[in-house]
């Protein structure tokens, strides 16, 4: 049977210097050469506004340091001091390319994001944002605090999901019709079309309607017709920003438009910190 399978866990753009997936640190800030310890690098988690210390008792990070708040233009950003030789650039360069790694160091860093985010509204920098330390941290934030507290403020009060809609596969590579022909098309129209690409319309149509209740949405790529483990064919990964007081609404909304669909089903995470959507530009 198609069904919806819920899990938890998962605008303006983000200043360029914010946008760093890596420690490329910049040569200057603010015309003032700033020059990494040899042995100390600081991890950025988040930006925040009125943020109680008391808020990361006992909160841990990537490298198991104590997460701690650096403050200047009335922003907090998130961090911890790690050890350069095992989070500097170039130990990041491997960590970044070893899957399992990518886990863990994801796993950690978003727990200090969703722990800050719970209590209010949050700008979650990418993994591996890494700084030489504090100096330089309080001058990005002086230097883009319009910009980022524009963001917080059009980020309060809402929650990132995402869904996934995947074509069943049976043995035979049959599983009924995906969905109907389009309204108006003529007569034997849906038998002519091969299987998937009714079901890319069908996806086509839902992320449609999910966009519809959202604030803003991103697709993100999704291969070919590829086949994501046994799951089938991944047909839309879409992720939704909402108000917060309507993600009982869009999950409902997500399990009717999937069980419209014979074989279809689909995976919906939420709710995330609004990783998508502080910058629309790839880094």
């Amino acid at each position: 049977m198609p069904q919806t399978r819920t899990a938890s866990m998962g605008c303006t753009a983000m200043p360029t210097h914010f946008r760093r997936r890596s420690a490329r640190f910049p040569a200057a800030v603010n015309g003032a050469v700033v020059k990494a310890a040899a042995h100390k690098v600081v991890w950025v988690y988040a930006v925040a506004a009125d943020l109680d210390p008391d808020q990361l008792s006992g909160l841990t990070g990537v490298g198991g340091e104590r997460v701690r708040v650096v403050t200047a233009a009335d922003l907090s950003a998130v961090v911890g001091t790690v050890d350069a030789a095992a989070f500097g650039e170039d130990s990041l360069r491997d960590l970044l390319t070893d899957v399992d790694s990518i886990q863990t160091l994801g796993r950690a860093h978003h727990q200090v994001v969703a722990s800050i985010a719970s209590d209010g509204p949050v700008v979650p920098l990418r993994l591996a944002t890494v700084y030489p330390d504090d100096a330089t941290v309080r001058a990005l934030l002086a230097e883009h605090r319009t910009d980022l507290a524009e963001l917080l403020q059009a980020l309060n009060g809402t929650q990132e999901w995402g869904v996934k809609v995947y074509m069943e596969l049976s043995g035979d590579g049959s599983h009924g019709d995906p969905c109907a022909a389009p309204a108006g098309a003529p007569a034997g129209l849906a038998e002519q079309q091969p299987r998937w690409q009714r079901a890319e319309a069908c996806a086509e149509e839902i992320d449609a309607a999910l966009s519809g209740l959202a604030i803003a949405a991103r697709r993100h790529p999704t291969p070919y017709l590829g086949v994501e483990d046994s799951d089938g064919w991944i047909l839309l990964n879409g992720t939704y920003l909402l108000d917060a007081d309507r993600a009982a609404e869009f999950a409902g909304i997500a399990q009717s438009l999937i069980d419209e669909h014979a074989a279809l089903w689909a995976q919906v995470t939420g709710p995330w910190p609004p990783y998508s959507f502080v910058d629309r530009q790839d880094a």
